[in-house]
């Protein structure tokens, strides 16, 4: 991992500190201003930081070998994101305004339709790498995750790849899309369906 790797790996730690920091000054002397910087600094520091990184380090799909000790830009990704991989119940919470989960995955790069439905226990874990079309409707506890490790060339490397869902479909519960998955528009995936990389549907 090069340095520049190793440094906003460090970035979890400092959220949370933030965090508990901001926490302190509520109960101590709580002040309205105070609330709104917690909820502030919980969840817009995190894709603020997002943003402005891929301002200057824009990436897309596409595989980087972990041999290499190139800065890898997904990784920094990876890490403004960790909060809410880590207490997935905080991104919950957002579910409960109709619509904001919807513009909460488009402030961090991905492109959702309209009208889509998630229940409240999905999980995306790449949070800029997936596009939905209209009217879709995502069931219980699915996962979308647009990366994984995998062989290429001979050398274990890092796949990104963006995952793809046509208008109209239906993702069953327990469901789990890897990188590069496509379904196709107006399809009825199955519960605990499974599409990995270069998997398409049907």
């Amino acid at each position: 991992m090069s340095v520049g790797g190793r440094l906003v790996s460090l970035f979890p730690a400092v959220y949370l500190g933030l965090v508990l920091w901001q926490v302190m000054n509520c109960l101590d002397d709580f002040r309205p201003m105070d609330g709104i910087g917690l909820i502030a600094l919980v969840y817009l520091l995190p894709l603020v930081t997002h943003r402005v990184h891929f301002l200057l380090f824009p990436f897309g799909d596409g595989f980087w070998p972990l041999a290499e000790k190139k800065y890898n830009p997904w990784w920094a990704s990876h890490m403004f994101q960790f909060p809410f991989i880590a207490c997935p119940w905080i991104e919950s919470l957002i579910h409960f305004i109709p619509g904001l989960y919807s513009l909460w995955l488009r402030a961090w790069g991905s492109k959702i339709g309209k009208n889509v439905y998630w229940t409240p226990r999905v999980e995306v874990v790449d949070r800029g790498l997936v596009e939905i079309g209209d009217h879709v409707v995502v069931g219980h506890i699915s996962a979308f995750c647009s990366h994984m490790v995998a062989d290429v060339d001979g050398s274990p490397a890092l796949v990104v790849k963006t995952i793809h869902v046509g208008e109209r479909s239906f993702i069953g519960a327990d469901s789990q899309l890897g990188p590069g998955a496509v379904v196709a528009p107006r399809t009825k995936l199955k519960p605990k369906s499974r599409l990995y990389w270069r998997g398409e549907w049907p």
